[in-house]
């Protein structure tokens, strides 16, 4: 009886930890920066590389398609320009820092949940352009004038980048994202 008891505990052992690193790699594999300096990261470029199986499997797992590379491109940041996680305890002035793409779509969400829902977006569609052609677009909790995307009470969120026609070269968002005031 004993020995069928460790055998088992060895065998749901060995699940339990397969499972956890299979998971991890999900998580972790093909993400890559865009640009040394910026702080977006995308699976774009992984998607026909050797990590291709465990990008898909990110997005399913979210309850999400993956995106075809050369139709949408996609990024996303966790941190500002200088490196500090995005929090809801403060404001962001994500702006616009090149020519924008036909179709473009920035939107919030929570970090702290597996499958957060994505809060509010702007996009080409809905922005609001200054007298340039450029956009300033502000993230906080309260209200703001102009473009506002509501950021989730003092958690951690992610901004999320699409853009349509990126073609097969990696994407690169035109957008800067600065820490304002915080609370």
């Amino acid at each position: 009886m004993r020995r069928f008891i460790w055998a088992t505990a060895y065998v749901v052992t060995g699940v339990a930890v397969g499972c956890f690193s299979a998971f991890a790699t999900i998580q972790s594999a093909g993400v890559t920066a865009v640009a040394d300096d910026a702080p977006w990261q995308s699976r774009a470029a992984a998607m026909a590389g050797s990590d291709a199986f465990y990008v898909r499997s990110h997005y399913l797992l979210e309850g999400r398609l993956p995106p075809a590379p050369s139709q949408l491109g996609e990024a996303t940041a966790e941190k500002d320009g200088e490196g500090r996680l995005l929090s809801g305890a403060c404001s962001y002035l994500v702006t616009s820092t090149g020519p924008l793409p036909r179709w473009w779509s920035i939107g919030v969400i929570e970090s702290d949940k597996s499958k957060a829902a994505l809060q509010t977006t702007a996009d080409s569609d809905t922005a609001v352009r200054e007298a340039d052609g450029s956009v300033k677009i502000t993230a906080a909790l309260d209200p703001q004038p102009g473009n506002w995307l509501k950021t989730p009470d003092r958690r951690r969120f992610t901004l999320i980048y699409s853009a349509l026609g990126t073609g097969a070269k990696p994407l690169a968002p035109p957008f800067a994202i600065k820490r304002g005031e915080c609370s």
